[in-house]
């Protein structure tokens, strides 16, 4: 009698996958945030994910990839689609008062900020002292000024965009004040409620995007 091949759940097998690299994720977030990106070693990670390090190795390969892993856990993308294709960000994209647009674009902006602002410190003090993870940072923060740029041309299809100024111009302007760096100044620094941030970067972005 001819034996069935034994069949693998396939559904299964990329669950079990996708926690794994989630609980590294989550694991190396917090010793980042602890010990620091140099001093935090692929040992530490797999011990503090209660994994095997040549699982931490299969899985993620480097401890760039695992930086990049967890800015990704942090920003909500981990196995998730991009940004720009959410359910909420296309909502955003279709609001017809530009107002409302900012709002919803600030609302998001800051609900990201408020989990991945303690990792964006790692991350570019990281990407200052070793080489390979400034490439990366630079990618993020094109990653940034593209899913931004998408608010500033949707602006400019409804033609809700200020006369007179450019697609360009205007992605420059919500990538200059809308950044983790912005975030940290007023909410970790000067103290501020995380709301205030959103309502004062929303009104900003109103007053130096849309017509008078």
């Amino acid at each position: 009698m001819a034996v069935k091949a034994r069949r693998y759940d396939m559904s299964n097998r990329a669950r079990q996958a996708t926690e794994t690299r989630r609980r590294i994720a989550e694991a190396a977030a917090r010793l980042f945030v602890r010990d620091g990106y140099g001093a935090t070693t692929i040992n530490a990670i797999a011990a503090e994910a209660a994994v095997a390090v040549p699982t931490v190795y299969a899985t993620l390969k480097t401890k760039q990839a695992i930086l990049w892993a967890v800015i990704e856990l942090t920003a909500g993308n981990a196995d998730q689609a991009p940004l720009a294709e959410r359910q909420w960000w296309r909502e955003m994209e279709r609001e017809r008062d530009p107002r409302e647009t900012l709002a919803k674009f600030a609302r998001i902006h800051r609900e990201i900020c408020d989990r991945e602002a303690a990792v964006f410190t790692v991350f570019e003090t990281a990407a200052n002292v070793d080489p390979e993870v400034a490439p990366v940072m630079r990618q993020k923060e094109q990653a940034r000024y593209s899913d931004q740029s998408r608010v500033v041309r949707s602006l400019k299809r409804q033609g809700q965009l200020r006369a007179g100024l450019s697609v360009r111009k205007a992605s420059d302007i919500i990538w200059a004040l809308a950044t983790e760096r912005s975030y940290l100044a007023l909410v970790r620094d000067r103290g501020w409620r995380a709301e205030d941030y959103e309502d004062w970067l929303s009104a900003q972005l109103a007053a130096a995007l849309l017509p008078p």
